[in-house]
């Protein structure tokens, strides 16, 4: 039996053992999952992903988004932009599922398509696409560096890689109000919403056991991306960074 987060700590699970956590809450959190993203972020999780959007190549014509779950990176890429194919995938199929009927709703169905796919072994060819994102997915997935080399393999050379991710704000006042609002208010109003308790202590423990900024940013060059940009936004509550394909 896997187990939970009133067994052991987060920083104490093995990589096996966290991915089979994140597919058991994702399994269950997706009912009330985008109606507690807009509560729990005020709405600024829509400003990040249209931030987001904006900064998609201008020439793209075919965009990756992986573990897209509802869809809303996915459609709000489509919208902004006409002339771009999605493809969306993500590991666990059930998230997929009212990401399929926003977007027949939108209209969009005829330009986004949603796959089962791991971040580790992407079903798509070399240099498929123009970029290829992921949004609040990445502190999920034990093996950064190896993600982030196939977000990269699938990319044609001068495309993109974005990572969309929460962090640690720099200031300390901030910090110290951040943290108290992941454990204390985020599970609190989860749990009431959702009925799910593991869920939403899992959400502000991945938030603290991620990468700092810089982190990110070095383990960007690290894999080889090059022009590593880094964009604080909500007074660095949230990063959004990107690398250049070579």
């Amino acid at each position: 039996m896997e187990p939970t987060l009133d067994e052991k700590p987060l920083t104490q699970f093995s990589p096996p053992q966290r991915i089979a956590l994140v597919k058991r809450i994702f399994n269950t959190v997706t009912p009330h999952y985008d109606l507690l993203n807009r509560l729990m972020s005020a709405r600024q999780d829509v400003r990040w992903r249209k931030f987001t959007a904006k900064r998609i190549p201008v020439d793209a014509t075919k965009v990756l988004d992986v573990a897209t779950g509802t869809g809303d990176l996915a459609i709000e890429i489509a919208r902004r932009r006409p002339r771009v194919q999605v493809a969306g995938v993500d590991f666990v199929e059930r998230m997929m599922r009212p990401a399929q009927v926003k977007t027949a709703a939108r209209g969009l169905s005829g330009r986004i398509s949603y796959a089962a796919g791991d971040a580790l072994a992407l079903p798509f060819r070399d240099n498929e696409f123009d970029a290829a994102t992921i949004a609040f997915g990445i502190r999920n997935i034990p093996d950064r560096p190896a993600a982030l080399r196939e977000m990269a393999r699938v990319v044609k050379p001068g495309g993109k890689v974005m990572i969309l991710e929460m962090t640690f704000p720099r200031t300390l006042g901030l910090r110290r109000f951040f943290e108290w609002y992941l454990n204390r208010v985020m599970p609190l109003v989860g749990r009431t919403i959702s009925g799910n308790h593991e869920a939403y202590r899992y959400l502000p423990a991945s938030i603290q056991d991620f990468l700092h900024p810089d982190d990110l940013a070095r383990l960007f060059s690290d894999v080889g991306l090059s022009s590593v940009k880094a964009f604080p936004l909500t007074l660095g509550i949230t990063y959004l960074h990107e690398g250049i394909v070579p």
